[in-house]
């Protein structure tokens, strides 16, 4: 075959493949796509509460303890060394707290960027704030980034063709109808994210999760060993001052019945999202050869409705848990 041949017919490959990325996509495509959004973001709330929620329990009970051994202590100089210790301990978790958020905070970013292309009226919101959005996106990533390097083990890191394909769009963005945005950038945007969004996935269920296992795992213990020095330093000092420590415990002891069903909810809680994040995973790559696709059905595919599932179970689970500590406060008091 001659050169030229050659030439024309690898031309006209190239030209069909980029014409089919920029295809526009199927109504059930869409809806595929911004339903994956929607539960991306509802899901990326939780593990960074999770976490705040578990600390807060240590916390809590090591503040009790706190009051306890203050109570009776003579020495207002170690009183206010141990008070000063106890702030610097909480304000040194809000900081991890914060670094542990950035990947998810960027998830869900970037899940909002993704279903402003499917959303006229979505669109319409994000293209009022497009200009804050990129800069908390890009400040999000270079912090994340940053903090991958500290992780044990290190974390996957942003690479920059998702800061590329950000600015491109965000460029765009009011300037050029949906329709348009979609054939361009919908399918490069979800294929541009994949590499990122699995690690984050991974270093949650890898990393993340198995950290606040362990967490769990020794917060009963030192719960109740908190919980007993608190109650024996009340004791000690309302015998001193020789009062009943009757009104005290009837105050303190909801707060244990509060903590234990924390505890109960926590670890059902961490179940429910390793399951849930491990669908979102495998969701991703599912959605993305969804969406390659020229032959539709109309179904969605069985991992994206596994998805929607473990995510109601979730909010089921919350919801459940939430319930059950407004009627035991009512039984409390």
């Amino acid at each position: 075959m001659p050169y030229y041949s050659l030439l024309k017919n690898a031309t006209c490959f190239a030209t069909l493949c980029l014409l089919l990325s920029c295809s526009t996509l199927k109504p059930a495509q869409l809806n595929a796509v911004e339903r994956y959004t929607l539960v991306t973001k509802g899901i990326t709330t939780i593990p960074s509460d999770v976490y705040f929620r578990v600390y807060q329990l240590r916390s809590q009970a090591q503040s009790i303890q706190l009051s306890g051994v203050i109570s009776s202590n003579d020495s207002e100089r170690e009183s206010i060394e141990s008070l000063q210790l106890d702030f610097t301990d909480k304000f040194k978790f809000l900081d991890l707290v914060d670094s542990f958020s950035y990947a998810y905070r960027i998830v869900a970013n970037y899940a909002d960027m993704v279903h402003a292309l499917i959303s006229e009226s979505y669109l319409k919101e994000f293209t009022k704030n497009k200009k804050g959005w990129q800069s908390s996106f890009d400040g999000l990533v270079t912090k994340y980034n940053a903090a991958c390097v500290k992780r044990v083990p290190a974390a996957t890191k942003i690479p920059p063709s998702v800061g590329n394909i950000v600015a491109s769009i965000i460029q765009e963005i009011g300037k050029v109808k949906i329709k348009a945005l979609q054939k361009k950038y919908l399918k490069a945007a979800i294929t541009t994210a994949h590499e990122p969004f699995v690690g984050i996935c991974d270093d949650f269920l890898n990393t993340d999760i198995p950290k606040i296992r362990r967490e769990l795992d020794g917060l009963p213990s030192f719960i109740n060993e908190n919980y007993k020095d608190f109650l024996n330093h009340l004791k000690n000092y309302e015998s001193q001052q020789g009062n009943n420590a009757y009104n005290y415990y009837k105050s303190y002891i909801p707060i244990y019945s509060n903590w234990q069903l924390q505890l109960k909810e926590l670890n059902d809680l961490v179940n429910k999202l390793g399951v849930c994040i491990l669908s979102l995973r495998n969701g991703y790559t599912a959605l993305e050869t969804y969406i390659s696709s020229e032959r539709v059905n109309a179904e969605s595919p069985a991992e994206l409705k596994k998805l929607d599932q473990d995510y109601v179970s979730l909010l089921e689970t919350i919801a459940r848990f939430s319930d059950a500590r407004e009627k035991l406060f009512k039984i409390s008091y």
